[in-house]
C-alpha cells in the first residue's frame, strides 16, 4: 500500500463530528460525483479504488440525512484489475446538496460559501475532503516531497489555496491535462498539511523519514566541504612550497626578512602542513606565537617575491 493510502486510510477513520462530516463530504460530492437525472430522479455517483473512503462517505450519509446508499464493487479492466467501489445517492439528493452549500438556483455550486465553512473545524475539513477525493501525497522515502490536489476547475483549486493560507500553507497552482492542480514540495509545509488533517501517524512517519534524509544530505553537503578545503589548503601549500623552492634553488631567500624566511623554511620542511601545523612549528622553534593570518601574510610576500625574480627570468 502506497503512503498516500494510509494517510487516507488514518484520516477517514478519525472520529468527527456532524459539522465536520457535513465540510468532508461537502468536498468529497463536489470533486467525485457525478449527477444523474432520469425518469426515477436525481441520483449521484461516487467512483474510487479505496474501500474505506467509500464506506465513509456511506456512513456520513446514513449519520446526517438518515439514508444508505448503494454500493457496488467493478472489476477494473487493463493489467492491474482492481475494483473500482462506486456509490450510488439516490435518495435526498436535493436536500443533501442543498445542506452541503452545493444547490443553487442556477446549478451546481463551484465551492460552498464561507457562511457554510464557518468555523476552523469545518474549513480544516473542508480541506481534508479535498484530499481524500483526488488528493495524493509521495512517500517521504522518494526523492523528492510532493503533496498535491486534483481540482476540476481553477475557482476551486484558488479557493483551496486561499483556504490553505489561514493555516501559513503556501499552496501553488499548475494545470495538469484539464485538471488544476494544488501542490506542495516543501517539505515543512507538507508536514503542516499533515498535521492539519489531524494524520499524526503519517506525520511521525513522515518527520523520520524527513529527519534522517537531511541527516545524511548535511552530512554529506559537511563533507564535501571538508573535502573542498582540504584540496585548497593542500593547492596553497603547493604554491607556498614551491616558491619557497625557487628562493631557496636561485639563492634569491635571503632577499626576504629573517622573520620571513624563517616561516618559509618551515614549510620547506613541511610540504604538506597547514596552517595551525605550521603555527606549532614556528612557535616551537623560534618561541614566538605566529597566527594563521600572519602566517597567511608572510607567504604573500614570499610567492609575490618568487614571482618578480621568475619574471625578471622570463624577460
Amino acid at each position: 500500500m502506497s503512503f498516500a493510502s494510509d494517510v487516507k486510510q488514518e484520516v477517514a477513520r478519525l472520529e468527527i463530528n456532524d459539522e465536520a462530516k457535513r465540510a468532508e463530504l461537502s468536498a468529497i460530492l463536489k470533486l467525485l460525483s457525478v449527477i444523474s437525472i432520469s425518469n426515477r430522479g436525481i441520483s449521484l455517483k461516487i467512483r474510487s479504488k479505496n474501500a474505506v473512503i467509500i464506506k465513509m462517505i456511506s456512513q456520513y450519509v446514513q449519520d446526517l440525512y438518515g439514508t444508505k446508499p448503494e454500493i457496488r464493487a467493478v472489476r477494473e479492466n487493463g493489467f492491474n484489475k482492481n475494483n473500482i467501489y462506486v456509490i450510488v445517492i439516490s435518495e435526498k439528493v436535493t436536500e443533501i446538496l442543498e445542506d452541503l452549500d452545493l444547490w443553487r438556483d442556477d446549478g451546481i455550486a463551484e465551492y460552498p460559501r464561507m457562511k457554510f465553512l464557518r468555523n476552523d473545524n469545518m474549513i480544516k475539513a473542508f480541506i481534508t475532503g479535498s484530499f481524500l477525493a483526488t488528493g495524493s501525497i509521495n512517500s517521504p522515502n522518494t526523492t523528492s516531497y510532493h503533496r498535491e490536489i486534483s481540482c476540476n476547475s481553477e475557482e476551486y483549486a484558488d479557493f483551496i489555496i486561499k483556504l490553505l493560507a489561514r493555516y501559513y500553507i503556501n499552496g501553488k497552482l499548475a494545470l495538469r491535462r484539464d485538471r488544476y492542480v494544488v501542490y506542495l514540495k516543501a517539505s515543512e509545509q507538507i508536514s503542516d498539511f499533515l498535521r492539519l488533517m489531524g494524520a499524526s501517524e503519517a506525520i511521525f512517519a513522515f518527520e523520520d523519514v524527513r529527519i534522517q534524509r537531511d541527516f545524511v544530505n548535511n552530512l554529506s553537503r559537511w563533507n564535501n566541504c571538508e573535502i573542498a578545503n582540504d584540496a585548497k589548503s593542500l593547492e596553497a601549500a603547493r604554491k607556498q612550497y614551491e616558491a619557497v623552492e625557487y628562493l631557496v634553488n636561485s639563492g634569491n631567500l635571503t632577499k626576504l626578512a629573517e622573520k620571513d624566511q624563517e616561516i618559509a623554511m618551515v614549510r620547506y620542511e613541511n610540504p604538506e602542513a597547514n596552517f595551525l601545523e605550521l603555527s606549532k612549528i614556528y612557535e616551537s622553534r623560534c618561541g614566538q606565537v605566529l597566527s594563521k593570518s600572519g602566517i597567511r601574510h608572510r607567504f604573500i610576500k614570499i610567492i609575490d617575491l618568487a614571482e618578480k625574480y621568475r619574471n625578471r627570468e622570463v624577460s
